[in-house]
């Protein structure tokens, strides 16, 4: 399986000493710039309870009760984007593009 997720060419992932495996920077990143965008399929708090005893920890939470999270055991490796919990944190998480159905749709709409 391929890469889910994508990771920018200025990261690196290397071990680390919060938990397992850690994103870090290879080259300097300015602030805005993009460092990892997070792939994999939107569910809810139900389905990721289920998945969690195969899949490990593997999700961000985008909204009360969405995730991104891997669907099965092959795509988790792809999904990962290795970031580590901080209480001094040094990147944030943005959703930049989410479509919303602001009218009932129908035949012949799009």
């Amino acid at each position: 399986m391929g890469r889910l997720s994508f990771l920018s060419p200025k990261t690196e992932v290397g071990e680390s000493a919060i938990d397992g495996r850690g994103l870090f920077a290879a080259a300097d990143i300015q602030p805005g710039e993009i460092v990892a965008v997070k792939g994999g399929s939107i569910i809810d708090g139900a389905t990721l309870r289920e998945l969690r005893a195969s899949l490990g920890a593997a999700e961000i939470q985008i909204d009360d009760d969405l995730f991104i999270c891997p669907s099965t055991k092959e795509e988790r490796e792809g999904s990962m984007i290795f970031s580590n919990h901080s209480c001094d944190p040094n990147i944030g998480c943005a959703v930049r593009l989410c479509l919303l159905r602001c009218a009932r749709s129908g035949q012949g709409r799009s």
